[in-house]
């Protein structure tokens, strides 16, 4: 049985996550507050703040990060590069103390560490600051904007989905590559992808393929 360490279960794209993995997998989900216990599903509550400090029950096979927000919904820069860069990068060092050499993570269409826009930047600092480290597989997905329906909806990704049915079929040829994708296909592409070895940046091009 592999055991698999996951952070971000409760959200868009880790929900769909928890219905893909196979039932013979045993589930160690990192949470501020405790969901439903299910056998093989065990919700981990501990402090996102303090990740260092954590020691985990038993050894990891194969860790996902789906740790994301917003500047909006953080309320603030440094708030939201908490989340999505020291949270995710104590989430990995968290799976490699107890034995994990195997990765996939989701960061965003755009990440690049120079750039000078906050989000795209601090995506590309979470992808550089992953690939300093000795992984068998990493696997960093890069998806344009989700389709789906979060539990705390996004004011901005609820108007986007209100209009994008029409500007879909204008996104043809080079376009192709900002096509929005569902939730439930960036999981299964994660599945998917957690096989293999090397590190391998994904685009959501090809996202969109699997």
């Amino acid at each position: 049985m592999s055991r698999i360490l996951i952070a971000g279960a409760t959200g868009l794209v880790g929900r769909q996550l928890l219905q893909q993995l196979p039932a013979e997998h045993e589930l160690l989900l990192l949470c501020r507050t405790p969901g439903l216990e299910q056998p093989a599903r065990h919700w981990l509550p501990v402090d996102f703040d303090d990740l260092a400090s954590v020691t985990l029950p038993q050894p990891v096979t194969l860790a996902f990060c789906c740790l994301g927000t917003t500047r909006r919904e953080a309320g603030s820069a440094a708030a939201f590069r908490r989340v999505d860069l020291d949270y995710v990068l104590a989430f990995a060092e968290l799976a490699r103390r107890h034995g994990c050499r195997r990765l996939v993570v989701i960061s965003s269409m755009g990440a690049n560490a120079a750039s000078p826009l906050l989000y795209p930047r601090t995506k590309g600092e979470m992808e550089l600051g992953l690939q300093a480290h000795d992984w068998q597989r990493l696997a960093i997905l890069r998806p344009a904007m989700l389709l789906g329906h979060r539990q705390s909806p996004r004011l901005s990704e609820q108007c986007f989905q209100g209009i994008y049915p029409l500007l879909r079929p204008l996104l043809l040829g080079k376009l192709r590559r900002w096509h929005a994708i569902e939730a439930s296909q960036v999981a299964s592409a994660m599945v998917l992808l957690s096989e293999g070895d090397g590190v391998e940046v994904v685009e959501n091009e090809r996202l969109l393929d699997l």
